[in-house]
């Protein structure tokens, strides 16, 4: 690594060190309905999070009842050569009606959280996709998703006791239709990170995504293995270990989707930051509560620089919920066909220059940042910044 390199690896540290440190004593002066680490902001601002969340809780929810469940039993072997340890499907077709409710709400909510994260980045509350090939994985990991979660539907409706040849079909389309999902979710949020390098979550939740696929096709390939060494006998000691051991993974990996599922929320969670009603009550709480922070500050009343129609009606002017706290503060209206520089000011003069934005033009878009060489996206960062960046 040569000198320069290594001196620009040392500044990008000491300033993600100096942002986090701003960042966590900011958070802690606002209210907990403002604190953007706080789950109750997210809920409020930024409710896609409980699509996965709910998926998630339900599946691990009824895999915990259907094993109570069989204790409750007696624990009952429900073939005559069932091994030491049963198999999962072996107790959801015991369990039929509960398994079929489980198996829906978690499809379900799973699928409405991929589309969740479409909708949101083409709505620009999340790192948006720059170029085509993005858009393309993003679809392709919503179509073989929704494979996966109809495929989980149907594998709990045909049970492995009246139906085992569909039911073990629909299991390898939905782990095969799931794992390909997260593969092509990971491929998508890597480009990503090459287009918005200031995203830290992104390569952190690429690589979960990468870490949970790569292990649930491994214990699929080894489940595979065990299962059809004996295909699923257990009319000898050692078959029965075996078939054991392929129950056991089964069990694993029914378990380990309850892990992928809560990755979506690392996916969802920003929307939060960029809810226009979150701007909205942060910018009166800084108006109130922070007036001299105003100048550097771009998560709350000058985040509404960029977005003018975030807060002004047709007639120009501020909206009555973002109306200034105080009588000396206006909002002055963006001169159609020019690009915003100003949100709300303290007096009819424009904003400070520390605090109007500066343009850099490039590689097919421009990107905003203001003059203390703080970045400003408009879908928010790790420190909630909003700002221009703008497509040409």
């Amino acid at each position: 690594m040569t000198n320069e390199k290594l001196q620009n690896k040392k500044a990008n540290l000491l300033f993600n060190k100096e942002k986090r440190s701003a960042v966590i004593a900011d958070t802690k002066a606002k209210p907990a309905y403002l604190n953007q680490r706080s789950l109750l902001t997210h809920f409020i601002f930024g409710p896609y999070v409980l699509l996965p969340i709910i998926s998630s809780l339900v599946w691990l929810g009824g895999l915990l009842a259907l094993i109570g469940l069989w204790t409750s039993q007696g624990k009952p072997k429900y073939r005559g050569d069932e091994a030491s340890v049963v198999f999962v499907s072996d107790v959801t077709a015991a369990n039929h009606t509960l398994f079929i409710c489980i198996t829906v709400l978690t499809a379900v909510f799973y699928v409405l959280s991929l589309w969740a994260e479409r909708w949101l980045r083409h709505m620009d509350r999340l790192p948006e996709d720059v170029r085509k090939r993005e858009r393309v994985l993003d679809w392709l990991a919503i179509f073989f998703g929704t494979i996966g979660g109809i495929a989980l539907i149907m594998l709990g409706v045909f049970d492995t006791f009246d139906y085992s040849t569909v039911h073990w079909s629909m299991t390898v389309i939905f782990i095969v239709g799931v794992a390909i999902s997260a593969i092509f979710q990971s491929a998508e949020i890597f480009a990503l990170k090459k287009d918005h390098p200031d995203r830290q979550h992104l390569r952190r939740s690429a690589f979960i995504k990468v870490f949970v696929a790569t292990t649930a096709i491994a214990a699929a390939i080894t489940f595979a293995g065990l299962y059809g060494a004996c295909k699923g006998d257990a009319d000898t000691p050692r078959c029965n270990n075996i078939t054991s051991g392929a129950a056991g993974v089964e069990w694993g990996l029914a378990f380990w989707l309850t892990f992928y599922i809560l990755s979506l929320v690392l996916d969802l969670w920003p929307a939060g930051k960029t809810s226009p009603r979150y701007l909205r009550r942060l910018a009166k709480w800084q108006e109130q509560n922070e007036p001299h922070n105003l100048e550097h500050d771009f998560t709350g009343r000058n985040a509404f620089a960029a977005y003018p129609e975030r807060w002004q009606g047709a007639d120009g002017q501020a909206l009555p919920e973002n109306a200034p706290v105080d009588s000396g503060v206006v909002a002055y209206p963006v001169p159609a066909g020019s690009p915003p520089a100003h949100g709300y000011s303290n007096s009819t003069e424009p904003l400070p220059l520390s605090a109007t934005p500066h343009t850099f033009e490039g590689a097919g878009y421009r990107e905003s940042y203001d003059r203390s060489a703080r970045p400003s996206t408009t879908y928010g960062s790790d420190t909630g910044l909003v700002g221009g960046r703008q497509y040409a």
